[in-house]
């Protein structure tokens, strides 16, 4: 009897929500594979998606002044900057590639009266930014280079 309960559960196809917000299939053998993909993300995009998912926590008590809307912005920056400073060619372009993109995450935070970015978000988000240009070279892993343009 325990055998055939585990054996169904094994077998009933779990559904899960992509990053794109579909449902997939994950038992199909299609959708395998892109789990495997999905699950090979770098350290970067796994903060990403911590600090997005402690956003969306916070949204659900004190009622903030930003929206899930907001959060998927400041997601969409994260992303961006990820993506623009790995096909950077030097640290010139790498430094306004950050300049850029923590003008942007102030705006952001400004129109979110200032509530979106928090102490613990602006320390994950510094240290998102920190990292990825130190893999450049264009930093020490240990140097906030957020600091001179950063209102957050």
């Amino acid at each position: 009897m325990k055998i055939k309960f585990i054996t169904s559960i094994l077998a009933f196809p779990f559904i899960v929500h992509s990053c794109d917000g579909q449902k997939k299939n994950v038992n199909s053998s299609e959708n395998k594979i892109e789990t495997k993909k999905s699950t090979a993300m770098t350290k970067e995009e796994n903060k990403i998606s911590i600090l997005e998912k402690s956003m969306l926590e916070y949204m659900e008590n004190p009622n903030p002044s930003y929206t899930k809307i907001d959060v998927e912005e400041c997601v969409k920056i994260l992303n961006n900057y990820i993506s623009e400073i790995s096909n950077s060619k030097s640290k010139d372009e790498g430094t306004e590639i950050v300049k850029t993109t923590v003008e942007k995450l102030n705006k952001l935070n400004e129109k979110c009266d200032f509530e979106l970015i928090e102490t613990s978000e602006r320390e994950q988000i510094a240290e998102i930014i920190i990292v990825e240009s130190s893999k450049k070279g264009y930093n020490k892993p240990e140097e906030d280079i957020t600091e001179e343009w950063r209102e957050w």
